[in-house]
């Protein structure tokens, strides 16, 4: 589950945990395919530096308009726009208000959020280099590929949509699965969707995105 938090706490940029080591997957063999491993690798590297608002543009304008409606939540602190999301997007709008101050949740960006939140080391410092992509499938204007976490098939793969001619990574799937599984795990515990989640950011470090201020 630790994983499956800080995955949604980060605004659902669930890219850091999509790299390519070397050998991880044989060379994709259609010029499409390249393309969508185009970008993955663009956003990738990009994550190797720690510049995450370099890849909100390399993302769907569904995972777009999803962001920012948990960041629009987040920032306004109604709790009433908050009961009308789902479970992930609850997660990750709760823990924005945990882990950014009122003041920066106003003031910043998707950009600037995936920027702070790439410097505070909010997925952790081995996270980019323990996964891989594995193969690129392309089917029309979507594609996926197998994500490799530690040599073993992740839960949830890496989907990418063709908009505009070119392709962009689609975080949908991410909200979607992340969604199921919390209100599995919640109705296991007894608990609503929202004491669940506040249980488990409970049980994440203290407010890491404070403590060098």
């Amino acid at each position: 589950m630790r994983a499956l938090a800080l995955l949604l706490l980060f605004l659902g940029l669930s890219l850091p945990v999509f790299s390519l080591p070397a050998g991880a997957a044989p060379p994709p063999a259609s010029p499409e395919e390249r393309e969508v491993a185009a970008v993955f690798e663009s956003a990738r590297s990009a994550l190797a530096q720690k510049r995450g608002a370099v890849v909100v543009p390399l993302l769907s304008r569904a995972s777009l308009d999803k962001l920012e409606q948990v960041r629009g939540v987040a920032r306004s602190g109604n709790d009433a726009g908050l009961a009308k999301l789902e479970p992930a997007e609850k997660f990750a709008a709760m823990g924005l208000r945990r882990y950014v101050s009122p003041a920066d949740l106003r003031r910043m960006s998707l950009g600037e959020l995936a920027d702070h939140g790439m410097k505070n080391g909010w997925l952790g410092p081995n996270v980019i280099g323990s996964s891989g992509l594995g193969p690129v499938r392309v089917r029309g204007d979507r594609a996926s590929a197998i994500l490799m976490v530690d040599n073993r098939p992740a839960l949830v793969p890496a989907d990418f949509v063709r908009e505009g001619g070119a392709w962009k990574i689609d975080l949908t799937g991410v909200f979607s699965f992340g969604s199921q599984m919390l209100k599995g795990f919640a109705a296991m515990s007894g608990k609503s969707d929202e004491a669940y989640i506040e249980d488990m950011l409970q049980k994440l470090p203290a407010k890491p995105a404070l403590m060098h201020r």
